[in-house]
């Protein structure tokens, strides 16, 4: 991954935690083209990542996997900003107060 890149991922993924999202890294396991990032929020929302480097190459298996989610229902973005990886998560809204599963 290009530092770039890497710097974009992080911003981003600290933005949206503190909006109330968790969020996973994410591999296929014997499958190539999985997102980069997956984002929780309730009620069972989710949204799917994959970061490139502005005006980076997205490789075919990528495309393949960003179209079937894509048409199946799935919030997938490609993101190469921290301001468009920010506005993502800014049109969900604010968190809901109350989430159960934070720690006290």
């Amino acid at each position: 991954m290009h530092r770039r890149e890497a710097y974009i991922e992080a911003q981003v993924c600290q933005y949206a935690e503190r909006r109330g999202w968790r969020q996973r890294k994410v591999a296929f396991v014997g499958r190539k083209g999985c997102p980069d990032r997956w984002f929780f929020r309730a009620p069972g929302r989710v949204v799917i990542i994959e970061f490139k480097d502005p005006n980076g190459p997205t490789a075919y298996h990528q495309k393949k996997e960003i179209a079937w989610f894509r048409e199946n229902g799935f919030h997938v973005h490609k993101v190469d900003s921290i301001e468009q990886g920010c506005a993502i998560f800014d049109a969900f809204g604010p968190a809901e107060d109350g989430d159960p599963d934070e720690d006290s």
